[in-house]
């Protein structure tokens, strides 16, 4: 079951309580008070299955195997997502649209793309890269270099934006490049999240749980165009270690990079000084400060 966090936004909205690019730093920091473990909990995502039936009988079949037979299924719930994605994008054929691309990454990622461009959540980007803009002005009969539709180009929503470059590109995006793509596009990058599995840290972007589990120990939340970043500790890491209080280690390292700590909320926050998206240089180096706090002080 699909849980979007949408209602829970509006809902702490109403209490002055948010992490969207129109709130100050400072404001932000002191309103996030709320509690951040409820936050967590209102989220559990109670899925039964990893995969739905149609995706395992899409997977089966590009890897060999009887629709109808179970035989492989372990091996297909262990293999990285992304690799899950290219088996199940295969069953659409040689030519592969936006909606298929879409309809792909919600099946296997559980994150709604169609959603996400619905509600103009996502990158605040003045401009996408060049790939994607120059693709996206020959659509408009330009040349690649022109800067005239420019504009119309970034009012467009998401989805219309990624379906003009893969019909520029004859519908012939494989899985890697339709990742790269949705990263351009969307600010998010599938091929990190699969990455992610089973490292005990939950990310919340976009107005969706992007990875989550039971046993993390942290969440990453991002605000809705990604220019405000939050992290905080869940329930499971106070039943691990007896506290609710992120480590030391973890705050001073996190400091060092821009981070502010608000020792009422027990939450570390920054926010994009440029008032864009957080860059993915600064994302994976945050990630890897958390990762490796992960390993280092709660891998036995």
């Amino acid at each position: 079951m699909k849980i979007h966090v949408q209602k829970f936004i509006l809902s702490i909205l109403v209490a002055s309580v948010a992490l969207t690019g129109g709130v100050g730093s400072a404001f932000a920091q002191e309103t996030t008070t709320i509690s951040n473990t409820q936050a967590y909990e209102v989220q559990q995502n109670n899925q039964d299955a990893k995969y739905s039936k149609k995706v395992m009988k899409a997977v089966r079949v590009s890897l060999g195997v009887d629709a109808k037979s179970t035989q492989s299924d372990n091996v297909i719930e262990q293999m990285p997502k992304v690799k899950v994605m290219d088996h199940y994008l295969s069953s659409f054929g040689k030519k592969i649209k936006g909606n298929e691309v879409r309809l792909a990454v919600e099946e296997i990622f559980d994150i709604d793309l169609n959603y996400v461009s619905k509600m103009d959540y996502g990158s605040k980007l003045a401009i996408y890269p060049s790939t994607v803009m120059e693709a996206l002005r020959v659509s408009l009969k330009e040349e690649p270099t022109s800067i005239t539709q420019d504009g119309r180009i970034m009012g467009m929503t998401k989805n219309e934006v990624m379906d003009r470059y893969i019909k520029e590109h004859n519908y012939s995006l494989s899985g890697e490049e339709s990742r790269i793509l949705i990263n351009q596009i969307f600010g998010v990058n599938l091929t990190g999240i699969s990455n992610l599995e089973h490292m005990q840290l939950a990310i919340s972007s976009k107005g969706q749980w992007i990875v989550k589990s039971d046993t993390d120990l942290f969440v990453l939340a991002s605000s809705l165009d990604d220019v405000d970043v939050s992290i905080y500790t869940t329930p499971y890491f106070k039943e691990l270690t007896g506290s609710d209080q992120l480590p030391e280690t973890l705050k001073n390292n996190l400091m060092k990079i821009g981070f502010t700590y608000n020792e009422e909320a027990n939450l570390l926050y920054y926010k994009n000084p440029t008032g864009e998206s957080v860059p993915d240089v600064f994302k994976g180096q945050v990630m890897g400060i958390l990762i490796n706090t992960i390993m280092a002080e709660y891998k036995n």
